[in-house]
């Protein structure tokens, strides 16, 4: 492992939209350490990582791999769940000691937490399932659809009955993580229509004014964190101008924005360390956002970056010890074709790479 200090790095010009206003970072990069872990595995895509509650596992959802459970305190594989190929996502809900896999031929996985070992799997749609979390509020678990035509489907799952309960059809072609708030209600970026909903995670329906929210400057909503103390929202915008908003969480009305990183597919907020962590797989560097609360008017301000890898664009943060994980594997990028499309990396095997980034203690 090697520790290093990286001070202020790349300062971000701002655009603002009212208040709190953005300011230059001169200081306030924290001391970072970083570690590789390196995976077996054939060289196929990934879903995401996802952290166990109650221990240090970092849950890999590998698809084709299947669902790998990794301890981040040893940084040794656990186990590789049997009968997991095609896990896309995980969720948990260790109240009721399950955790829940979204698999690429839309079946469920219910899994008995615990033991690691899954009770069933069971027929969601015909598609693959894209993501889903779990609502402690209601006690039901919301399920999203990968990329469709024209509209997608979002489910509610009760584990109580372990059935669906509730279903509903959006003119949306692809759902990014859904994000759960602590009222019962959950955000959904609708990165192709360039709205975000507001849901009840209880009935599936629009909150008043949320049935599809837009924010200045947001091409294409792709990942949401939530500073609930302070009622601030985050939402990752891609596009030809990517840009990081920042606004209320209870009506949407915009407070700022920022430009950010491309391609951007995860936010994490760290309340007790006043920082937004955004990583991008494009940039290969995970962006670090410091708020202040010193004087009368609340201030975000870049401090700088870590730099992590090409395709290390999602992540899993434990906020308790400041540690972020992202994913990633080697590459090869063959030359676009004759018409000029882009074609799919080749990734490589037995090179999935677990990187972890560790922020130091709080302040």
């Amino acid at each position: 492992m090697r520790t290093f200090s990286l001070m202020a790095a790349a300062a971000l010009a701002a655009s603002l939209i009212g208040s709190p206003v953005l300011a230059r970072a001169d200081t306030g990069m924290p001391a970072v350490a970083l570690r590789s872990d390196v995976l077996p595995g054939t060289g196929h895509s990934w879903g995401t990582g996802s952290l166990d509650p109650t221990r240090p596992y970092l849950f890999l959802a590998r698809r084709e791999n299947g669902l790998t459970v990794f301890d981040t305190d040893r940084h040794v594989v656990v186990t590789t769940l049997p009968g997991t190929a095609g896990a896309n996502a995980v969720a948990f809900a260790p109240a009721l000691d399950l955790a829940f896999v979204a698999y690429m031929d839309g079946t469920l996985g219910v899994l008995k937490l615990s033991t690691l070992t899954q009770l069933q799997r069971l027929p969601i749609d015909a598609g693959n399932l894209n993501n889903l979390v779990f609502d402690a509020v209601s006690g039901k678990l919301l399920i999203t659809g990968g990329r469709r035509a024209e509209r997608s489907d979002i489910w509610l799952f009760d584990p109580a009955s372990g059935r669906v309960v509730a279903q509903r059809s959006f003119e949306a072609r692809k759902f990014d993580a859904p994000l759960a708030l602590a009222d019962g209600t959950v955000l959904v970026p609708l990165r192709d229509e360039g709205r975000v909903m507001r849901l009840s995670a209880a009935t599936l329906q629009a909150l008043p004014g949320w049935e599809g929210k837009r924010f200045p400057g947001c091409e294409h909503p792709s990942a949401l964190a939530a500073d609930e103390q302070r009622g601030r929202l985050f939402i990752a915008c891609r596009g030809k101008a990517p840009q990081l908003s920042i606004a209320r969480l209870d009506d949407g009305g915009a407070l700022a924005s920022l430009p950010a990183t491309p391609a951007i597919n995860a936010l994490a907020w760290d309340g007790a360390r006043r920082l937004l962590l955004v990583p991008s797989g494009n940039a290969a560097r995970l962006d670090l956002v410091g708020f202040d609360e010193d004087g009368a008017t609340p201030r975000y301000r870049p401090l700088g970056y870590v730099g992590t890898r090409p395709w290390a664009h999602n992540m899993a943060y434990d906020p308790v010890r400041g540690r972020a994980f992202l994913l990633t594997m080697d590459f090869s990028q063959p030359a676009p074709d004759a018409k000029g499309d882009k074609a799919d990396p080749v990734f490589l095997a037995d090179s999935f790479t677990v990187l972890s980034v560790s922020l130091g203690s709080v302040r």
